[in-house]
Parts: C-alpha cells; sequence; structure tokens
C-alpha cells in the first residue's frame, strides 16, 4: 500500500474519530488485559489511535469478513511492548464510525513497510 492511501485513511480515521462520536473500541477479550498491563485508559487508547502515522502502518486494507468495510493493521511500541491495532471506519446508515477492532500486545512481531 502506499504512503498516500495510508495517509489517507489515517486522515479519514481521525477526521470521523474527532467528529463528535469519538472511537468505538470493539469489547474483545485481548483488549481490556492489554490495557490493564501497560496502564492505559479508554482516554489514553483514543490519543493513541489519534497519533498514529504512516510509519506504524503494517497491513491492509484487508475485507472485513465479518461485516461491510475493510480493516487496517498498525502497530505501535507501547511501555516496551509491540502493540497490535487493528482499525476501520465503518459506514452504519448514514454514519461513519472510527472503530478499533483490536488492541493487544502482538502475538508475533509485526512488520513495518514505511519505515
Amino acid at each position: 500500500m502506499s504512503i498516500q492511501d495510508v495517509r489517507d485513511f489515517l486522515l479519514e480515521f481521525k477526521r470521523v474519530a474527532t467528529g463528535g462520536s469519538g472511537i468505538d473500541i470493539v469489547p474483545r477479550a485481548e483488549t481490556r488485559p492489554t490495557l490493564a498491563r501497560l496502564g492505559l485508559t479508554k482516554a489514553n487508547l483514543e490519543e493513541i489511535l489519534l497519533e498514529l502515522s504512516v510509519t506504524d502502518y503494517c497491513q491492509g486494507p484487508k475485507p472485513d469478513r465479518d461485516r461491510p468495510g475493510n480493516l487496517w493493521i498498525f502497530g505501535r511500541e507501547i511501555e516496551g511492548h509491540e502493540v497490535y491495532i487493528k482499525l476501520k471506519v465503518a459506514q452504519v446508515g448514514d454514519k461513519r464510525i472510527a472503530k478499533c477492532i483490536s488492541f493487544h500486545i502482538a502475538k508475533f512481531p509485526l512488520k513495518y513497510p514505511h519505515r
């Protein structure tokens, strides 16, 4: 994926996230323990997501197998741990929603093509 494509996704994600409804954090089993282990709150998590850049990009877009739309994978070093982050901008009726699908300590080393 080109740098411009990743930049465009991040700009859209951040625009939707700051446009009023914030970020929908999907309550996955791994997210809460990761937040606790890293000493993060939901507000800290939203800050981290809004700070993501092209250099944090790992993969995507990939079709979401569960719902319409595409998934984008990012990674970030936090408190000495590499964290796997899966994001999406979902269309729900006439509304766009910024979603964090996954946020957990990476199970395998991530690759960053734009570093």
